[in-house]
């Protein structure tokens, strides 16, 4: 028996059409597929970086804090220094006067 007699020809053309579009179909979803997965890629690198840029802004907010709190602190205790050694001064001649 011939094969056309068990499969119309028809049938055969509607195969092979519905195979043509079904590749193009895989294609086209393994275009998509790709592209995203190379969007989703610079998308993470770039949430990566801009999270590194959100930690350092941050830190350097509170360094900046620091720093400023440390002259602070300094400055204050250069000034009880001074001051205390006015007092032990003013003391130390008080002492030799009497």
């Amino acid at each position: 028996m011939a094969l056309g007699a068990l499969v119309p020809m028809e049938t055969v053309t509607e195969y092979a059409d519905r195979k043509t579009e079904l590749e193009g179909k895989i294609g086209s979803l393994e275009t998509e597929r790709n592209s995203l997965l190379g969007d989703i890629a610079m998308l993470k690198e770039r949430v990566s970086t801009l999270e590194l840029e959100k930690a350092v802004n941050t830190l350097e907010g509170e360094v900046q804090a620091l720093r400023t709190e440390k002259a602070v602190l300094e400055e204050k205790a250069a000034k009880f220094s001074e001051e205390t050694f006015e007092v032990e001064s003013q003391g130390s001649e008080g002492l030799q006067v009497n």
